[in-house]
């Protein structure tokens, strides 16, 4: 499945036929309102003035599917492997079970010497894992915003993750502020930023395995 929708644009063909269905069903309902001008109202320059109504109507209909399409398609973000400079996220299960806080702090006590370094060390894990989720936020919020573009109502689709990534940071910062308080022997802060980067790394990762589907 996943060699096929590397080779075909599955979201493009769904676009394409949402837009033909549009079309068809527009030319079939001019179709009849164009007999039933041709059959009710008598000749003159009446008639003549309906007609070219219904077809200017009509080709605005073709306009606007066709300036649909066309925009989706050259707006929608590819989903494209990071760049080398770009935070490797690695993969998601791996994530999830070894970027505990509890992994993270151990990781910096041994690379540091003293208690200042740890600190630093978790400091710097949480500013790398905090620009992960924005990297990866950043590529969901440009493909909700090309979804919210097809069709011809809006569907809030990226209204609807920012208002989850609003409440995601919420939840992060209470719970880690939470997980701090009952830390113990002076730990608060180093349990503060490695919950922090934990939970940034790990939403990060979920993003990411969903812009891959």
């Amino acid at each position: 499945m996943g060699e096929l929708h590397d080779w075909v644009h599955i979201d493009a063909i769904q676009a394409l036929v949402h837009h033909a269905t549009a079309v068809i069903a527009a030319i079939f309902l001019f179709g009849i309102t164009a007999r039933l001008i041709a059959f009710l109202i008598p000749d003159g320059h009446a008639k003549k003035m309906v007609i070219i109504i219904d077809d200017v109507v009509l080709l605005a209909v073709f306009a606007l599917a066709g300036w649909r399409l066309l925009n989706y398609m050259w707006e929608r973000p590819h989903i494209e492997a990071p760049s080398e400079d770009a935070v490797r996220l690695g993969p998601p299960d791996q994530w999830q079970a070894a970027d505990t806080a509890a992994a993270l702090i151990a990781e910096c006590r041994a690379r540091a010497a003293t208690d200042g370094e740890v600190r630093g060390c978790l400091k710097q894990q949480k500013v790398q894992a905090e620009q992960a989720l924005k990297q990866t936020a950043e590529r969901m919020t440009a493909d909700m915003r090309a979804l919210d573009r097809v069709g011809s109502a809006k569907i809030g689709a990226a209204k609807s993750f920012d208002t989850a990534q609003q409440a995601f940071q919420l939840y992060r910062e209470t719970e880690c502020r939470w997980r701090s308080t009952a830390a113990r022997n002076g730990a608060a802060d180093n349990v503060y930023q490695a919950c922090m980067a934990s939970m940034a790394r790990q939403r990060a990762a979920q993003i990411a395995e969903l812009l891959a589907k």
